[in-house]
């Protein structure tokens, strides 16, 4: 927590041993000059402000140095009792505001003879267990006799616990154990009546379903706070994300005041944006590619990869991926003594790296002469012991380790010193997780190097290709959503167990209809009893509190098992499933590949009171591949705007989305190539109501763009689906790469991961649409209500019903696409996309246009997406620049375009996935 304060110009801040153009200079390989782009990105000097003049004299003077702007500024909005956001950047002394607060209060209390207690959240126990260490530091230095205690799931049972409930004046936690913990709240009773601050650390990491949780458990605890007499104050800290205030208010539902004028020092930056080359063999720059292209270990879970030996001609190009050639840079960088952190997407990539580190030195052994210099590299993340983890923590601050590649666990604020290095395996989603990875480096006014080695897809490409987007003000929005009722549901029977619900609960934790209904339903259900002119109270099971997964919105999930009679050294460990997870990857007769073992599932229980996976080991040439199709039925409007005066218009609402995960493929581990091809999963429909937003393109739009693209074909598709006389699939090729690009960009914007959307490109929107109530009583039933049993068992039943309702329609229906929430009730992503649809089509529009491959129906960089469930098929990169430059008001008249032969041709009722 210490800072420095000086302000020693860039010129004399200490150099690193490898600058940017000596890293490009020096590094074994040849390389296309546009592959790398070096980015000088200035320093600047701190903005103080007198300790004194903001907090008083007895802890002024031991702080022994000035506040940062936004530290006083912070501490200034605290004294006025508001609630603050800090959202400045890595290592700029955030922490240091809430724990001077903890400081102001505790002497507040100890002079009336009262006692003051502060609650502290943190995303992660590592970060727990360090802040503890930072925290009880400062209180030791300030020479106050604080007691701040960690109490979270490792935390000894018995009396220490007791003790902590008893005496601590600050608990640090985390946000599963407070779900948990207030279900005996009475034993709590001494802490949450002293509660003066809540402290949300890391905030902007609640998006989605997690912040969903997040919010109703912080409404949950303000209830039970409010029950002992706290009505305490937050402070929350934040990475710089777009919407800091409307984000931290939906978390804690209160008004918050925003500091965001950062004063902390920056030291000058060397920023390389690194594209790996492209594939030329099995063998890259001197690597063995292990198989291919290294998806063996893109996740913890994922399976091997194709090889690229097994390419054909008629393949995308692709380059090296960044999991082999982003452990070679960080072997160069600290081979040339810069002490560097390498950022990887898993646990497995964490080990799988720094093996590659190494084994990078001993192929370019004419290179690198002595390949065990500088060799002290760890992997580091959650899966190791607290024991280990401290212990590499300990090293790499004292400069013991010359390397860690580490998950994002070292990404927020544990104390790891000043690096001299990063080195990023593949964009990290979000700037505002890539401004907190790189800025692991060069703490202070250091001289700092950072290299984002780019993977061959959209978000990656579009980055490298457009560096000025890093250096935007703007960044994404993080998105909190609390009107899913599903997450809603699970917290008010939490509530009811917590505390009566009453009256006094109508319009503080939800309005009187919401809460009402939730109620009535688990009445029915035989869990609560009561009234609310009474007080409502919980019935059922005990600890509901443990039914809720903070990362899924509905509570079942599947327990992985290990088949009877298999050692249980194979025990795979695996967390609980998601049901949405089982039915695309763990259905029986797939194969799985977890920390470096392959399972085989023999059995899924679908109807147990636990549900769940049984898995064996195994050891085949094979992995599995599960083929995903989507249709959307009974979409209704919720509000609707033209876009840009062009006659697009864009509708958001909710609707029933069907995702069939019908058969699997087994694909050869060594060349990709189809071993046994439409597997039946006997899966049925996955059916789930979910928000999600749609455009419809202009009829003379369409016309046009089908007459521009009427002889582009698809001869897999005519041939499967008897589509050769139909002039349609150029321009609902462009539809679908607009869909599949819009998705891909979508992080660009919001904070998310594009996993949690889901799209469909359609010919006919209005047969997705809710039925009008004039329509036949036969339409209407060939259209499943969300929940309705009768939802189509397959894709082509699910092709028929939509057919069927094409066919009814009276008007010529609209084409366009969806974009829809992956996961029941939603999490309002789609919402704030069609807030931000304009700003997001420009950045689509852009990057396809701008793509180099080449490629009428593009590549992975582009418009391909890994989870489409058409195979990437029909694909028009032209049409969907075409769709773009139409929407944005860019695209040339059409008063001339000949439009009588199109409009003749009833556009058939085609929709990809």
């Amino acid at each position: 927590m210490n800072q420095r304060t000086d302000t020693a110009s860039n010129a004399n801040a200490a150099d690193i041993p490898v600058t940017g153009e000596e890293l490009v200079e020096t590094y074994p390989s040849y390389r296309e000059e546009a592959d790398v782009s070096l980015v000088d990105l200035p320093g600047r000097p701190a903005e103080t402000v007198a300790s004194e003049t903001v907090l008083q004299p007895d802890l002024a003077g031991p702080l022994d140095h000035d506040l940062y702007s936004h530290q006083a500024a912070a501490l200034e909005a605290l004294a006025d009792d508001e609630n603050v956001c800090v959202a400045t950047s890595t290592a700029s002394g955030k922490t240091l505001v809430y724990a001077l607060q903890i400081a102001r209060n505790y002497l507040t209390a100890e002079r009336e003879g009262e006692e003051s207690t502060a609650y502290v959240c943190y995303p992660t126990k590592a970060l727990s267990r360090d802040q503890e260490r930072e925290l009880n530091d400062l209180f030791d230095d300030l020479g106050l006799e604080i007691d701040v205690a960690v109490y979270d799931g490792d935390t000894e049972r018995g009396e220490p616990r007791k003790r902590i409930r008893a005496e601590a004046d600050v608990v640090i936690s985390n946000f599963a154990g407070v779900n948990t913990y207030l279900h005996d709240h009475d034993r709590w009773a001494r802490f949450f009546s002293a509660c003066d601050l809540l402290v949300i650390d890391e905030s902007h990491t609640y998006t989605g379903v997690h912040g969903m949780h997040v919010a109703w458990i912080l409404r949950r605890l303000k209830r039970v706070l409010a029950y002992y007499g706290s009505d305490p104050q937050f402070v929350l800290t934040s990475a710089t994300i777009g919407n800091p205030g409307v984000h931290s208010s939906a978390l804690i539902d209160e008004p918050v005041t925003v500091v965001d004028e950062d004063g902390s020092p920056q030291g000058p930056r060397d920023l390389v944006l690194w594209n790996p080359p492209m594939r030329t063999g099995g063998v890259e720059n001197g690597s063995d590619v292990e198989g291919g292209d290294g998806k063996d270990a893109i996740s913890d879970d994922a399976t091997a990869g194709a090889s690229a030996s097994g390419a054909s001609d008629d393949d995308p190009p692709e380059r090296l991926p960044a999991t082999i050639e982003a452990p070679q840079v960080f072997s160069h960088l600290t081979y040339h003594d810069a002490q560097t952190l390498l950022f990887t997407p898993s646990r497995k990539l964490a080990e799988l790296s720094i093996e590659r580190a190494g084994e990078h030195r001993r192929r370019r052994s004419r290179y690198y002469t002595n390949p065990d210099r500088n060799t002290a590299l760890e992997p580091y993340h959650a899966g190791h012991s607290r024991k280990k983890r401290h212990g590499t923590e300990h090293q790499l601050k004292n400069g013991l380790l010359e390397g860690v590649a580490s998950t994002n666990a070292l990404e927020l604020g544990i104390n790891v010193g000043a690096m001299d290095a990063t080195v990023q395996m593949g964009y990290p989603g979000q700037r505002q997780s890539f401004w907190q990875q790189i800025g692991r480096a060069g703490r202070g006014e250091r001289r700092a190097l950072s290299v984002l080695v780019a993977e061959h897809r959209t978000l990656d490409q579009y980055v490298v290709s457009h560096p000025e987007f890093l250096l935007e003000s703007d960044v994404e929005d993080a998105v909190v959503d609390v009107d899913n009722d599903a997450v809603f549901a699970q917290h008010v029977r939490c509530a009811a167990d917590e505390l009566a619900i009453d009256e006094r609960d109508v319009g503080e934790f939800a309005d009187r209809e919401r809460l009402e209904g939730a109620l009535e339903m688990w009445r029915r259900a035989g869990q609560v009893r009561g009234r609310l002119e009474t007080g409502v109270s919980y019935t059922g099971p005990p600890r509901p509190q443990s039914s809720i997964s903070l990362y899924a919105t509905a509570g079942q999930e599947y327990e992985v098992r290990l088949a009877e009679g298999v050692d249980e050294e194979y025990d795979p460990e695996m967390e609980p499933l998601a049901r949405e997870r089982v039915f695309r990857d763990f259905h029986e007769g797939a194969v799985r590949l977890h920390a470096g073992q392959q399972y085989e599932v023999c059995a899924v229980d679908h109807d147990a009171p636990q549900p769940s996976v049984t898995v064996r080991p195994t050891n085949v040439d094979y992995y599995t591949q599960t083929r995903s199709e989507v249709t959307i039925l009974d979409a209704e409007s919720e509000k609707s705007r033209e876009i840009n005066d062009t006659g697009f218009d864009l509708h958001y609402g909710t609707g029933t989305v069907l995702v069939y995960h019908g058969t699997y493929d087994k694909v050869a581990v060594h060349g990709g190539k189809p071993k046994d091809q439409a597997i039946p999963t006997d899966n049925p429909p996955l059916q789930m109501e979910t928000q999600l937003c749609w455009l419809e393109v202009p009829q003379d739009v369409e016309h046009h763009l089908v007459e521009e693209y009427r002889e582009y074909s698809v001869p897999e598709l005519e041939s499967e689906a008897d589509l050769e006389a139909i002039p349609h699939i150029g321009y609902v090729g462009g539809l679908h790469a607009a869909e599949h690009a819009m998705i891909g960009v979508a992080p660009l914007e919001l904070t998310l991961d594009k996993r949690d959307l889901g799209g469909l490109s359609t010919l006919t929107i209005d047969s997705h649409l809710a039925m009008d109530r004039e329509s036949t009583d036969e339409t209407q039933s060939a259209a499943p209500n969300a929940g309705d049993d009768r939802a189509p068992r397959s894709i082509e039943a699910a092709r028929a019903t939509v057919r069927q309702l094409a066919n009814s329609l009276e008007r010529e229906p609209a084409s366009g696409w969806f974009i829809y929430d992956g996961i029941e009730g939603g999490l309002g992503f789609s919402r704030a996309i069609y807030d931000e649809f304009e700003a997001l089509a420009k950045r689509a529009r852009e990057h396809v246009a701008d793509c180099d491959c080449g490629r009428i129906d593009g590549c992975p960089a582009c418009v391909m997406d890994e989870q489409c469930g058409n195979d990437n098929m029909p694909l028009h990169r032209g049409a969907a620049v075409d769709v773009f430059d139409r929407l944005l008001g860019e695209g040339e008249s059409l008063e001339d375009a000949d439009v009588e032969r199109s409009e003749r041709e009833r556009r058939p009722p085609l929709f990809y996935s």
